[in-house]
Order: structure tokens, then sequence, then C-alpha cells
């Protein structure tokens, strides 16, 4: 299998997650002098970060920075750090209140058996070939199907869409080359914009019932995202939500096909989808690490971190993290030790989790009981490059 790039190192590794073991046994709180950054691998530690008031979510604008000036940067930096994953309280409050009136179960629900429609009808289209490639034939279609559809895009702009979100989560999962690539996602973020800039005023015109609608019109107290904040949440539902729910559905086939026993036993027992896709998220998540910065000194342990350090959670490392769970690499659907930090903790929690669940489950349910002797193909397997977002670039089968 080749290699994807190490999130601690930026270098090419083999399989990073012997690499966070090494780390979370004898330096759990590491410092990487390559990155200038302190790397926690512990579950406890990344659990204890994630909730702390002294560290802030705001460092993006820091890196972004790096990349160079004038209005390239400056145009990227303003939209990310509109988005309120970048933003401490009070200012993540608000914006996590407004968002909240749009993400309800009710708009999640309504589009629930669209999602499985979508995902049944992409493998009707190639049932009868006898073999696919999971990653563009299903994993990248469906959730671009629905994002597509809760935000308006016309089929005939879904691979301006691919472009759009592909150079924004370069951006955002290689930092250590923003200079490089700030180019590229500014010149996608502005098509982006402008795109949204007449679809927002559609919806404002003549709302529909989905979920950009749902976020033009959401209000809290005679409050409303600005113009702004606005285009900022699409831009973030697009690159983060589209990309990390294609490597979560492609990780989370492959798990299953390496672990025929698990297979097996999720096709028997279809109850254990749900559980399945929370043990598919814990053992190969999409979302490697996430960044903080310490607002204050103060002591992990023993370890002195100084007021202005930057921290990667490794929420991979925490995953893996034999104190917290039994067996903790091993792939069992039927796990139920609780809760995994795939998607966060605490304020920042992932908005998106129960869209990105819902996908998950649809596309792997519809692959488990259409395609009943899927095996790999034999072609060799490939990481994309990106340290932050894990995923495949092609999953070929053949069934």
């Amino acid at each position: 299998m080749i290699q994807q790039n190490d999130p601690i190192t930026g270098r090419p590794v083999q399989n990073p997650y012997e690499r966070y073991d090494h780390l979370r046994s004898e330096d759990p709180v590491h410092w990487s002098k390559g990155s200038q950054v302190w790397v926690l691998t512990r579950y406890q530690d990344v659990m204890d970060a994630l909730r702390d008031p002294r560290l802030s979510s705001t460092s993006f604008s820091a890196l972004i920075q790096e990349a160079g000036g004038g209005q390239t940067v400056k145009t990227l930096e303003q939209t990310f750090m509109a988005m309120m994953i970048f933003r401490d309280p009070p200012d993540h409050t608000r914006l996590r209140l407004l968002a909240n009136k749009a993400f309800t179960p009710g708009v999640l629900e309504r589009i629930r058996s669209q999602v499985q429609d979508s995902a049944d009808l992409l493998l009707n289209d190639v049932r009868k070939k006898g073999s696919m490639e999971i990653i563009s034939e299903l994993a990248y279609p469906l959730p671009a199907l629905v994002i597509s559809e809760v935000l308006g895009v016309a089929d005939r702009d879904r691979e301006k869409f691919k472009k759009w979100s592909d150079d924004l989560a370069t951006l955002a999962g290689h930092m250590r080359d923003a200079r490089e690539n700030a180019g590229p996602a500014s010149q996608s973020l502005t098509e982006l914009i402008e795109f949204l800039r007449e679809t927002v005023a559609e919806r404002r015109a003549e709302p529909k019932d989905d979920l950009l609608s749902a976020l033009v019109t959401a209000e809290d107290q005679n409050d409303s995202f600005t113009e702004d904040e606005l285009y900022s949440m699409c831009v973030l539902l697009i690159f983060a939500g589209h990309v990390t729910t294609t490597n979560l559905i492609g990780n989370g086939i492959l798990a299953l096909l390496q672990n025929p026993s698990q297979l097996e036993l999720l096709r028997n027992t279809p109850s254990l989808l749900e559980s399945a896709v929370e043990e598919i998220i814990r053992y190969t998540g999409p979302v490697q690490a996430i960044s903080r910065t310490a607002l204050e000194s103060y002591k992990i342990g023993d370890t002195q971190i100084k007021e202005g350090d930057r921290l990667s959670l490794n929420l991979a490392a925490a995953n893996r993290d034999p104190a917290r769970f039994n067996n903790a690499d091993r792939f069992e659907i039927e796990r139920s030790e609780g809760r995994h930090v795939g998607f966060g903790f605490g304020i920042h929690f992932c908005l998106g989790a129960a869209l990105a669940r819902m996908e998950g489950q649809a596309a792997i349910g519809a692959v488990v009981r259409g395609l009943p002797d899927i095996r790999l193909g034999e072609q060799e397997l490939e990481w994309r490059p990106n340290p932050v977002l894990r995923g495949l670039t092609e999953l070929p089968v053949t069934f």
C-alpha cells in the first residue's frame, strides 16, 4: 500500500498508526521541531484539550498568513476566520446557536430517504459490471449529490464544486505548503462565493424546504448570519462535509473488506449498521488531527505549555488509545465502549456529524446489502498525501 504523509512530520509513512502508538507510549506530549507544535496522542489528553477554554481555535489565521500577503491571502483569511470552527466564545457561541436553528433533526430527517435512494441508485448503475471503483462511483458522488441538493447546485455545476472543494481541502490539510496552495484555493473560493451570492439571493426571494433556506432564514433573539458568515458556513459545508464524508465511506468499506468476519457479521445483522459506522470513525476516521493555540501557559502532566504555543490534537491516535479502548487496534463493529473523538468534543463538536453518519450508513448499508460477494481488486491501494484528511485515491472492488 502506497504511503500517505505523516500529520506530525509531513513525511511519507507506510502506516501512521504505528507512529501514533510509538508516540503515545514513549512521548505522549511530543514537541515536533519541524512543525513547531505539541502533539497530543493520549485519549484523555485530547479530550481535556477539546474542552479546555485556555486553548483557542483561531490559529488558522496565522497559518494562512504564512502563505504571504496580498488580496489572495486576505480573501482566504476573511472567509475561513468567519467559520465558527475557527472562532472562540462568545463569537462561536452566537454562530453555533444560529447554525443549530438550521441543522434541526426535522431538516435532516426530510432528506434521509433521498440520501438512501441516491446511494441505492449509484449502486444500481454499476451492478451489472461486476466491478466498480468505490471512491469515484459511490463515496465521492453521494455526498456531492447531497450537498448539491441542500445548496441548490445544478447537475452542470457539480464538477465545478468538485474542484472548489478539492482546492480548499488541499489548503486546509497541507498548511505546510500554504504558500503553494493559496493561489488555487483563493481562485476557487472567489468563484464559489460568487455562486453562493446568486443562490442565497434566490433563497431570500423564494425560500425552499432545504438546508440552505434554513441557514438563510435562521434567527436567534433577533440575530442572524451576516452575509459573510452565511457564505463561510456554506463553504465549510462544501469542503469539510464533502471531503470528509467521501473519506469516511471509502475508509469504512476498506476496513470491512480487510476484516471479512466483521463484514459477514454486519451482513447477517443489519441492525449493527449504526454501530459499524461509529467503529469506522474510531478505527479509521477521515480527520486525523485538529489544531489549537494556548491562550496562557499551563502544564500537561510535567510538560510546560507556553502561551502562544500551538497544539495538534491527534484524534486518530486518541481513538486507538488502549487505555480507553480494549483491543484498540482491532476493528470490532459490536464495540460498545462509548465515545470516540472522531467528531471532536465540547463546543466544537462537528455540526455535520448527524449528516455524515446518515450518508455513511446509507452508502455502507447499500454496499453490504447489494453486493453480497464484494472483494478487493488487485490494484495497489494509494492514500491521498493529505496529512490531516485521511482517504484513498481509489478503491477498486469486484463482485
